[in-house]
């Protein structure tokens, strides 16, 4: 009498449980990397709209604008946002610099990532610091405005 066996093995029972363990944390890691990237993408729009906003608020205002140093930024964490004015190519222009920046929230050091928006203004709209040097040098030459 033969007897026929149906079934699978225990090895490969075993082998088809490893594959699946390792697709399965494959897949898991892949989710908490999209999470990850998500949560950044997300924290970056709100830094965006902060300072669009920020900018908006300061050129509203009537009074003169004025250097703002670096404060955080409410709703994202460890991002801070400034202000900065220099002194613009064009006489009658001052160049405004909105900067927000990532930073570790161990030691509170820069990670790299930052968002700058610039905006030239009238001078009259400004009260300038005692030593202001453009980031954005332009030569006379680059600038048609400058020209002779």
């Amino acid at each position: 009498m033969t007897r026929v066996c149906s079934g699978y093995s225990l090895l490969e029972i075993l082998i088809a449980t490893s594959i699946l363990a390792v697709g399965l944390l494959a897949i898991v890691s892949l989710a908490q990397s999209a999470h990850r990237r998500s949560q950044d993408a997300s924290d970056l729009a709100a830094v965006e709209l902060a300072v669009q906003t920020t900018l908006n608020e300061l050129l509203a205002k009537q009074s003169p604008l004025e250097p703002i140093p670096p404060r955080p930024i409410d709703g994202v964490r460890n991002w801070k946002l400034e202000v900065q004015l220099y002194e613009s190519p064009r006489p009658d222009l001052v160049t405004v610099l909105l900067n927000a920046q990532k930073f570790t929230p161990q030691d509170g050091s820069p990670v790299g990532i930052s968002y700058q928006l610039v905006r030239w203004v009238p001078k009259h709209r400004v009260r300038l610091m005692e030593s202001s040097v453009d980031p954005f040098p332009v030569s006379e030459y680059d600038d048609p405005y400058l020209q002779k």
